[in-house]
């Protein structure tokens, strides 16, 4: 495995190295999902990623790619384009938040048939998986140049002691909607980085095995991660952008584990993702059952809207609720 060291000034302080330590290495590699099944799920289990090919077919691209045309053109403020750049996204790219709102075209893509089976392995069951977030993403040219930084996404502590470790609480599954290469941008993980605090605290564990590494591969490619992993986005040559679909997903359900302190420890239904994400009444309502649950993750801001009866008013005062 070819390792590339970026020089560094100290090795002393998580704060000065979100950006990483510079053991880059050769991109990960991808597994078929219909083929290779089970030893994806392996290589999830030891690493906290997995990279899958061809999980969208030409006719899903296009659909999806013509989707960011339209909407960019009809709708730029869900988009966060203009006038309107929305604060928290600036230096970032942009990001449609919640678009299954407004698009039932979109439901057919929130259990895709190449990558929802191993998600359903990885939260432990096809009952115990629960939708959390839906968006899109597009990072423009010259967009976030060296803005963004390894992080983990949202992470429960008894991540750090419990045992089992699986199945994990929320697990995202980012699938590429342009080619991603060095010369774009691309996701970067830590494997095996999921258990520590800090960044620096994976170097110090992991040793030699600390390895930042990224992933390129063709549009179509899906990248599933588990949201305690550290990760970030390589800036690439900021000549070209890359589009990206991003789902979350929890764990619902009770779980018996063990923590260090006792013999019995019961793991609850990982909390809800957001404050603010809200499900449609089609989806939240569904006349399927297994839908139903699918969708059943709510939130408090969910819990009001659907007492409203779905007042359009009461989803405009929410955050990110626009039209």
């Amino acid at each position: 495995m070819e390792i590339k060291l970026q020089p560094q000034e100290n090795l002393s302080g998580d704060s000065n190295y979100a950006q990483g330590f510079g053991r880059v290495t050769t991109p990960a590699k991808s597994f078929d999902p219909a083929n290779q099944h089970q030893e994806a799920c392996t290589f999830f289990r030891a690493n906290g990623f997995v990279v899958l090919s061809q999980c969208l077919d030409t006719a899903e691209l296009s659909h999806l790619n013509n989707f960011y045309h339209r909407t960019q053109a009809a709708t730029p403020e869900v988009w966060g384009l203009g006038a309107k750049r929305k604060p928290h996204h600036r230096n970032q790219g942009l990001i449609y938040s919640q678009p299954l709102l407004d698009h039932p075209e979109l439901d057919r893509y929130t259990q895709p048939p190449r990558s929802y089976p191993i998600v359903c392995d990885l939260l432990g069951g096809t009952d115990r998986v629960r939708f959390a977030e839906f968006n899109l993403r597009e990072t423009p040219k010259n967009s976030g140049i060296g803005a963004m930084n390894f992080h983990h996404d949202a992470v429960t502590q008894d991540r750090l002691i419990r045992e089992p470790y699986f199945p994990i609480d929320w697990l995202c599954a980012i699938h590429y909607l342009s080619n991603v290469g060095p010369t774009t941008p691309s996701f970067c993980v830590v494997p095996r980085s999921q258990r520590y605090e800090t960044l620096k605290a994976a170097f110090d564990g992991l040793q030699d095995d600390y390895r930042e590494v990224p992933i390129y591969g063709q549009a179509g490619t899906c990248v599933l991660y588990d949201t305690a992993l550290y990760h970030t986005r390589l800036d690439g040559d900021g000549k070209q952008g890359r589009r990206t679909w991003h789902q979350y997903y929890a764990r619902g359900g009770w779980l018996k584990s063990s923590l260090p302190t006792t013999d019995k420890y019961m793991r609850a239904p990982s909390p809800v993702l957001t404050d603010w994400n809200l499900f449609p009444e089609r989806l939240a309502l569904h006349p399927d059952p297994a839908m139903r649950l699918f969708f059943s993750h709510w939130n408090t801001a969910q819990g009001e809207w659907v007492a409203s009866g779905f007042d359009a008013g009461v989803r405009k005062s929410m955050p990110r609720g626009e039209q």
